[in-house]
């Protein structure tokens, strides 16, 4: 029996404390805590049995990452909000059909519980980001 989820619909976009955590460095702790959650709706959270904190990956059809449950306070259900960065990057596609930009808004997505497994450091991610080009 495979894996229960919740479908959701994905967007990504800047935000101020990424934009701050990007002035003290991406390996930084402040980047980091900019861009490793996954704002999500109560329902969703409730459904997954996660809380705020708690480890769920993100999967697409062009990969998945772990990241923590943030509960949004203007999410909607069957809607999901990564920061733009390394951890939203993993899972966007790299087209973009000649915009210069990929799709960070509306990727079909599935969202885990992923307890028990822990959220990379951004150098973990991208040293496995790369580790996987050939």
């Amino acid at each position: 029996m495979g894996r229960v989820g919740v479908e959701v619909v994905l967007f990504s976009g800047r935000t101020l404390k990424q934009g701050q955590g990007l002035e003290t460095g991406k390996l930084g702790e402040d980047y980091f805590n900019a861009v490793n959650y996954c704002e999500l709706d109560s329902t969703t959270m409730e459904v997954l049995g996660v809380s705020e904190g708690d480890p769920v990956e993100i999967e697409t059809i062009h990969g998945s990452v772990v990241v923590y449950a943030r509960l949004g306070r203007d999410a909607e259900p069957g809607k999901a909000f990564i920061p733009v960065g390394p951890y939203a990057n993993a899972v966007v596609g790299d087209d973009t059909c000649e915009t210069g930009t990929p799709d960070f808004k509306g990727l079909r997505a599935k969202v885990f519980d992923a307890r028990g497994q822990r959220v990379l450091s951004v150098k973990e991610l991208l040293t496995e980001i790369l580790e996987g080009v050939e």
